[in-house]
């Protein structure tokens, strides 16, 4: 239903352009036969055009004229069209983009509250053992972080969209920090894979830990659910030049070549969230390059050979 509003509203836009050129042409083929006419009655009375001032003189320079005012009026026209087709486009894929996150979000909500409400009620029944009991509260405790998670992300994109994140930078080793996140992503997010990890004995930067924290659990929870089961997902950090860069490598299906310009936009997912397999709200990646950015440094993709995708966080050195 989407595809087909989207369809007829480019059908529309195409029809109305198509119809703004052909009428300038037409205006153009009439100013042409006037100048024609014009000439042949100029032949016609032995009319010439050779001295300023007469009548013959003035017809031709003001066809002239005409033409290229003409001319600048349909360059301006052919621009604005294209500036207006651009827009557009952008409307409706924003609009897409929208709807996604919206039934992605109703999604992402309604998981862990029904799981936490699944716990609670268990929990009711007298027959329960303390093991047991024990294991629902883990699981339902589980459940409120990941709505508690999602909701901080939620929230933070859209401080991130009115610039209103300050961020606490400190000069510290970041290579501990970095361990304790994968360890903890080892046990969670990529808990069925194989994680590899290259770090230097030490490495100072300045950043903000939890900033820090956030781009590199993004880039470890897309490793673990866009890549099969029991593929290796690979960490490096390592200094390059004047910067340091934290890399996130995994072996899944990699980026599509047409959602490559659009990964790092807010509320971007590639396909439709109704025929969708994997969880997400299109806000990962859109954080993790803002805080990238905000501290100093920059974020990019990169295929994998022979398939995958590189994820890379590129930081300053101190």
């Amino acid at each position: 239903m989407e595809n087909r509003s989207h369809r007829r509203t480019l059908l529309l836009f195409g029809t109305l352009a198509v119809y703004i050129i052909l009428q300038s042409f037409w205006w153009a083929y009439l100013l042409i036969r006037k100048d024609q006419e014009m000439q042949a009655m100029i032949t016609a009375f032995n009319l010439r055009p050779d001295f300023p001032g007469t009548p013959a003189d003035r017809v031709e320079r003001t066809f002239w004229m005409v033409v290229g005012e003409g001319f600048v009026f349909l360059a301006l026209l052919l621009t604005a069209l294209v500036l207006t087709y651009r827009a557009v486009r952008r409307d409706l894929e924003l609009a897409r983009a929208q709807r996604n996150f919206l039934l992605a979000i109703t999604h992402e909500l309604r998981t862990p509250l029904a799981g936490a409400k699944l716990q609670l009620q268990t929990l009711l029944r007298p027959d329960l053992g303390s093991d047991q009991r024990k294991t629902l509260i883990e699981r339902g405790v589980r459940d409120l972080d990941q709505l508690s998670a999602l909701t901080d992300r939620v929230l933070m994109a859209a401080r991130m969209e009115e610039s209103a994140v300050p961020l606490d930078l400190r000069k510290m080793d970041v290579v501990p920090l970095v361990r304790e996140i994968v360890d903890h992503a080892v046990r969670g997010s990529c808990l069925h894979h194989h994680v590899d990890l290259a770090l230097p004995p030490t490495l100072e930067l300045c950043v903000e830990p939890l900033a820090l924290r956030s781009i590199l659990e993004n880039l470890m929870e897309n490793a673990g659910k866009y890549s099969p089961n029991g593929t290796e997902v690979r960490v490096d950090l390592a200094v390059r030049g004047s910067h340091a860069e934290l890399s996130v490598t995994d072996r899944g299906d990699g980026v599509r070549e047409a959602d490559r310009a659009h990964i790092f936009r807010m509320f971007h997912r590639g396909g439709q969230e109704e025929t969708r397999n994997t969880k997400g709200t299109g806000l990962g990646l859109y954080i993790a390059r803002r805080l990238a950015h905000r501290m100093g440094g920059d974020m990019y993709y990169r295929p994998n050979v022979p398939r995958g995708s590189i994820f890379t966080a590129v930081l300053p050195l101190p």
